[in-house]
């Protein structure tokens, strides 16, 4: 399976979304500290900016999805590209907290913009086997900016803490005219004259759909562990702070290969067998850890906790490019994005809250295997549901 089969306009999406990961990671790894101990935030007042670019880089996406289905996505990309770049900017020069918050929404909103749209030109752009391998390759992309860009981010901070803001902002307004003068618009007219309640009616009658969006909250539930109860574990278990970077990075290494030894997989084997392997493994490791309070456990539970990873993140994608029946997919990516607001909202703050109440129990690694399990549950009920074309 090689990228060169590509066109031009999916190989331009698949090099922006390295970049843009890169980009994003390179701020948001080090945003909380960068808020609290170098602009001397309050607690309250970081929690509030990382609020803000969560509810609207993940609650947005199902108005600014329907924009893109019927407006075009190559448009949507651009401005979601533009104002993610202000926001950026914003950040780089400012240190007072409404500004900053201002700067926050920006950067959750151009998220909002960018990232239904960017999926949805790849499910028109693409088909059949080629889809799945498109969203394997974006996986690819992603998970090569998420290990670069912490290591950049950290570099520049060492020289002037405001650097990765920058150049962040610079990556964005360079990509954005990347993709002004390489990627062609699309022909949206047919879309034009359908009502946003039109699109949204379609979406709530996919009943397939809805459920298998409520089996993925409960994945979401469970990745939120790696900067939830993972790291504390760690914490734990070592009293050393050094150790707990090593549960993402870990994960970030070992990421990135299994998607490179599974990519055959994505075409090969049928999405929802994938689905159901890759949430199975994770409830499984995540409940192992229990089993030895060493830190050294935790890392190989981390391992096969990725393994699952790896298999559900571009499956998860290629089985919303399937349940869209070719119409409204911003609108089926921006709806899906609910999915991880709540599942990750939920698990984070699950998280924190059973790691600090029972540090040296079982029991928050038997309420994420009984998660993992409802999820799984749920994907079953998908699967043994009829298909019918809900897209008209």
């Amino acid at each position: 399976m090689s990228v060169k089969s590509f066109n031009l306009t999916i190989k331009t999406i698949l090099v922006s979304a390295f970049f843009l990961n890169l980009a994003g990671f390179a701020v948001m790894s080090f945003l909380a500290v960068y808020l609290s101990n170098i602009l001397a935030f309050t607690a309250v007042q970081t929690g509030t900016v990382l609020s803000f670019l969560l509810i609207f880089s993940k609650g947005l996406p199902l108005v600014t999805g329907a924009l893109a289905d019927k407006y075009g996505y190559k448009l949507m990309m651009e401005i979601g590209l533009i104002i993610r770049g202000g926001g950026m900017g914003i950040l780089a020069f400012s240190q007072s907290f409404p500004v900053i918050s201002i700067g926050a929404i920006l950067i959750g909103i151009g998220a909002a913009f960018y990232e239904p749209s960017s999926r949805g030109f790849f499910s028109i752009a693409t088909i059949g086997n080629e889809r799945k391998k498109a969203f394997t390759y974006l996986n690819l992309s992603l998970n090569g900016g998420a290990i670069v860009g912490p290591l950049l981010g950290g570099l520049l901070l060492l020289f002037n803490p405001q650097y990765p803001f920058l150049i962040s902002a610079v990556i964005f307004f360079i990509m954005y005219f990347v993709q002004l003068f390489i990627i062609p618009p699309q022909n949206q007219m047919a879309m034009k004259h359908i009502s946003s309640l039109e699109v949204f009616t379609s979406i709530l009658k996919n009943k397939r759909f809805i459920i298998y969006c409520s089996s993925m909250v409960f994945f979401w539930f469970m990745y939120a562990q790696l900067t939830g109860s993972l790291p504390l574990h760690m914490y734990n278990l070592s009293n050393s702070e050094s150790l707990v970077t090593t549960v993402i990075t870990v994960n970030a290494l070992t990421g990135l290969l299994f998607m490179i030894l599974f990519r055959d997989l994505f075409i090969r084997v049928e999405t929802f067998k994938l689905l159901k392997s890759g949430i199975m493994i994770m409830s499984i490791a995540l409940f192992m850890i229990s089993f030895f309070p060493s830190s050294y456990w935790l890392l190989l539970c981390v391992v096969f906790f990725t393994v699952g990873e790896t298999l559900v993140l571009p499956s998860s994608d290629i089985a919303i490019s399937e349940f869209t029946n070719g119409k409204f997919q911003g609108a089926y990516f921006g709806f899906f994005e609910l999915s991880f607001a709540i599942g990750a909202t939920f698990g984070s703050y699950a998280g924190t809250v059973l790691l600090s109440h029972y540090p040296n129990s079982p029991l928050p690694w038997l309420i994420y295997l009984g998660a993992g399990m409802f999820g799984y549950l749920l994907l079953i009920t998908v699967i043994h549901l009829p298909q019918q074309n809900y897209s008209h």
